[in-house]
């Protein structure tokens, strides 16, 4: 499977600068489920209640995946990404679409989950090769600068 050069959805290692070119037809699932605004509620002694907010300044859950018919990765990218996974302390940049526009956000590989990648060989094969298509869900959680 060939990327197109045009690809913009990738995935940018901060400290070696390795780039991995990923598809464009991966989309956000969960960008509209999360609140920059965090919220604790407390009773005070005469049942008043007290509401402290503030702004939550990273932790942003980030789900890429690849819908049934498109959006896939070949074995090679996926065992790519399992690569860098499994580095420790690796930060990247995410280069995705979404409203038309090349998103950009500094994000890790969100490795308290289960399964920080999901990825399903559309083929089904046995022993698959380099080159066949997988469907991936890809969980990332935004990172800061410091």
């Amino acid at each position: 499977m060939r990327q197109k050069s045009s690809t913009k959805t990738k995935l940018t290692n901060t400290q070696t600068n390795d780039v991995i070119v990923l598809s464009d037809g991966l989309y956000p699932v969960d960008e509209h489920n999360w609140s920059v605004v965090a919220s604790n509620q407390q009773r005070a002694l005469d049942g008043s209640l007290i509401i402290q907010q503030s702004l939550k300044k990273y932790g942003r859950p980030l789900t890429l995946q690849s819908p049934p018919d498109m959006g896939w990765l070949s074995r090679a990218t996926v065992n790519k990404l399992k690569a860098e996974r499994d580095k420790l302390a690796a930060t990247f940049w995410l280069e995705y679409l979404a409203d038309d526009t090349v998103r950009r956000v500094k994000v890790a590989f969100d490795t308290s989950q289960a399964n920080a990648i999901d990825a399903k060989d559309v083929k089904g094969y046995n022993s698959p090769q380099l080159s066949d298509p997988f469907l991936v869900t890809l969980r990332f959680i935004e990172v800061g600068d410091d």
